[in-house]
């Protein structure tokens, strides 16, 4: 129930329009783009976001009284098990990727980062197998280093870096009232 919960909880999220931020920031579309592209193909400007990424503990954002935060760790090459065939992972740099809502943390996911249909950006996209974890997103960043979620070329949403997130209130103190 909770894994549904989030699911649709992340998919309204990172797909309205509603609460975006009309920024001066302009995303062009990347006429290179191509679906076969793995990590590798933009490694040089991937690796740079996610070393922006990992400049604070989380990168967070606001909508409607609700804070929602991301933690995006680089994996190492062990850190992963994979038992098929090594060149199906060939030029993918694997990433962990955590949500947070109100600081209730979501369901972890291992990600990868490949080219994004966007200029000045990557895309964040799940390689779990639990298709119940749908966190897979456009990241982009400016030239000031300012990071973003792209929605459309033209509507992004600004993302804070900070080092501390609300605190999870457990259900029972959030509810107090309605327990007797």
């Amino acid at each position: 129930m909770m894994n549904n919960v989030s699911r649709l909880v992340f998919t309204a999220l990172l797909f309205s329009t509603a609460t975006f931020v009309q920024a001066a920031v302009n995303f062009s579309k990347n006429e290179s783009y191509s679906q076969s592209q793995v990590s590798a193909d933009i490694q040089g400007f991937g690796n740079e976001v996610i070393d922006q990424v990992g400049k604070s503990k989380y990168i967070k954002f606001d909508q409607q009284g609700t804070e929602y935060a991301f933690s995006i760790v680089r994996m190492g090459s062990n850190d992963v098990k994979y038992t098929g065939n090594p060149n199906d992972i060939k030029g993918i740099v694997f990433l962990l990727v955590r949500a947070y809502k109100d600081g209730f943390e979501l369901p972890s996911q291992v990600s990868t980062f490949t080219p994004s249909n966007y200029n000045n950006a990557i895309k964040i996209v799940k390689m779990d197998r639990n298709d119940e974890r749908p966190y897979e997103f456009d990241l982009g960043m400016d030239a000031d280093k300012k990071l973003y979620i792209i929605n459309s070329p033209t509507s992004v949403g600004q993302l804070q870096q900070v080092d501390e997130i609300k605190k999870d209130v457990p259900l029972t103190e959030r509810q107090k009232k309605f327990i007797w």
